[in-house]
């Protein structure tokens, strides 16, 4: 990857963090995270007994609610760092 576009992606990645910020900081978008975390296995097993297509589609649920988490847990300035650095 070129230097030109490691630092796209972190701006694109800043933005993306500020957008998903903007949303699920607000009481209504809290909300709706804490209604992720129960729906969507956040803390819980994805294991049903004898049963793939269910499992594999409980994680694709839980795979959504752990994307969230981490933009909005993005670290930018490590981000920068380390671009800087390749």
């Amino acid at each position: 990857m070129t230097e030109d576009n490691t630092k796209d992606n972190v701006t694109r990645l800043k933005g993306l963090r500020e957008d998903y910020k903007k949303v699920f900081t607000t009481e209504e978008g809290k909300r709706v995270l804490a209604d992720l975390e129960k729906t969507c296995f956040f803390k819980s097993t994805i294991f049903v007994p004898n049963d793939a297509l269910t499992m594999a589609f409980n994680e694709g649920n839980r795979a959504v609610l752990l994307h969230i988490l981490t933009i909005l847990e993005l670290n930018i300035e490590e981000l920068e760092k380390l671009s800087a650095g390749s």
